[in-house]
């Protein structure tokens, strides 16, 4: 193995290594630094991938929103058209329940008093 290929980072530990690195060479940049002690920010494409990643599973649960708009909307129509096929059925059960009535005074026995 060269030298070259010793230096070079192995793939599954580079992002890892290189965040080590680069909070060191902060550590030695800060080593210096006279004013208040600044905290370790994570390089930019971390901070980018995880605000990706945000932005995705907000994207992803609007979609979500928007899809039980649609169902609750097709829902809601076929609630319509229940209430008005079963409206006709409780008006005619209405008038059924008042004739039954209407006979069953006309066949009762008088009162006797």
């Amino acid at each position: 193995m060269t030298e070259d290929e010793s230096r070079r980072p192995d793939s599954s530990s580079a992002p890892a290594d290189l965040v080590r690195q680069l909070a060191a060479a902060t550590e030695r940049v800060m080593a210096g630094w006279t004013g208040p002690r600044m905290p370790f920010v994570p390089p930019a494409t971390l901070s980018a991938q995880q605000l990706r990643a945000v932005l995705d599973d907000i994207a992803a649960r609007r979609s979500q929103v928007e899809a039980l708009r649609a169902q609750l909307g097709a829902f809601e129509e076929q609630l319509g058209a229940l209430e008005s096929a079963l409206r006709p059925l409780l008006d005619w059960t209405e008038a059924w329940a008042g004739m039954e009535g209407a006979f069953a005074r006309f066949w009762q026995a008088p009162d006797k008093k």
